[in-house]
């Protein structure tokens, strides 16, 4: 008498389905069953085990980087570069300024800093004094009495020494003892002359600022700024981002690391620093240097990795389900897409009598 009231109230809860094994004699079926497992053993076996090394245990290098400025060899006449006033006195309808040849101490500012340089290709120089006051006086300031722009002659000829290091409980060296390549914004490998010098065994990596400015995607610092059109790169300064990214997937021996290297500008962005100077007495007067140039920011990624079983196992665990795809697929295309899926639905699918004592 339960029962029946059971069935009266919801018939059907409380019936059993399990799973019957049917042979489906069409070619069809079964060509579309054994491609589809053919495809997700493709996909596994070939591609994400072995094409994406997924076998792999992988860790995200850490390391140093450091960096040195030097002048070039060789100093051009002001009056032979188009951007210094003693040439001419605009360049693409940007304001030229007198040229002054600063060598590295000066261009580089602060000459010690971690993963970052700041070098200086224009500086307005500002001669201040106290106004007549004191500056125990809570309202006393500064004021300019004569102010000056120069842009730093032979700016894109100067030459930065990179040399860097990476570590990994797996791995660890330096760039010297590895091979590597400079890539422009569209991911080319770029043609690196002389003085430049980018990847070679034995020897660090030294870069003209202009083939920084050239990867990153600026031809040239005379411009317009992102920050003001009335303004050139070299007047407003730019910053980038080197991207060092350290690899041993490049091949599938795992002692071959390589790494790339490539320039990002951050947009609508200017860099400057200014740099107080007291000559005198600083209850006279001050020098201020008001910087800009090129900000470049160093950063290391990549991943390293050797074999490891367990994760080749998870990785291969982790793709199992899909071969339950293809029955799913399978079986949804004959009982509910094919002609004869009325019949298909027939031979899978059988509801016994009730069966109770």
């Amino acid at each position: 008498r339960s029962n029946t009231y059971l069935d009266m109230g919801c018939p059907g809860l409380l019936d059993y389905e399990t799973v019957k094994i049917v042979r489906m004699k069409d070619k069809r079926l079964g060509f579309l069953y054994y491609f589809f497992l053919f495809a997700i053993f493709v996909y596994i076996g070939l591609w994400t085990i072995v094409y994406q090394q997924r076998y792999l245990y992988e860790e995200s290098p850490v390391g140093s980087v450091r960096m040195s400025l030097l002048q070039p060899h060789t100093r051009k006449p002001s009056k032979t570069l188009p951007y210094c006033l003693q040439a001419s006195k605009k360049i693409n309808n940007f304001n030229n300024y007198n040229c002054t040849y600063w060598d590295e101490k000066f261009v580089l500012y602060p000459v010690l800093e971690d993963h970052d340089v700041f070098c200086t290709s224009r500086v307005t120089i500002s001669d201040e004094i106290l106004d007549n006051c004191s500056l125990s006086e809570h309202d006393c300031h500064y004021k300019t009495q004569s102010e000056t722009t120069e842009y730093v002659a032979d700016f894109e000829e100067f030459t930065l020494l990179i040399d860097h290091s990476y570590y990994t409980t797996i791995e660890q060296g330096n760039a010297v003892s590895l091979k590597g390549q400079l890539l422009d914004v569209n991911g080319n490998q770029m043609n690196v002359t002389k003085p430049s010098q980018v990847g070679i065994m034995n020897k660090p990596d030294i870069f003209e600022l202009k083939l920084i400015l050239e990867a990153s995607g600026i031809n040239s610092l005379d411009g317009k700024s992102d920050t003001n059109d009335k303004e050139s790169y070299r007047y407003t300064g730019v910053v980038l981002l080197l991207f060092i990214e350290y690899s041993n997937k490049v091949s599938y021996n795992l002692s071959n690391i390589e790494y790339t290297i490539r320039v990002s500008r951050v947009e609508d962005t200017e860099f400057k620093s200014e740099q107080p100077i007291y000559t005198k007495d600083i209850s006279h007067g001050r020098i201020m240097w008001n910087r800009h140039g090129i900000r470049l920011v160093v950063i290391q990624v990549g991943t390293i990795g050797k074999f490891d079983i367990q994760v080749l196992f998870i990785s291969f665990t982790a793709s199992l389900g899909l071969f339950a795809v293809s029955t799913l697929v399978v079986d949804t295309l004959a009982t509910k897409i094919l002609p004869k899926k009325k019949a298909y639905s027939e031979y899978k699918y059988f509801e016994t009598p009730d069966i109770r004592d």
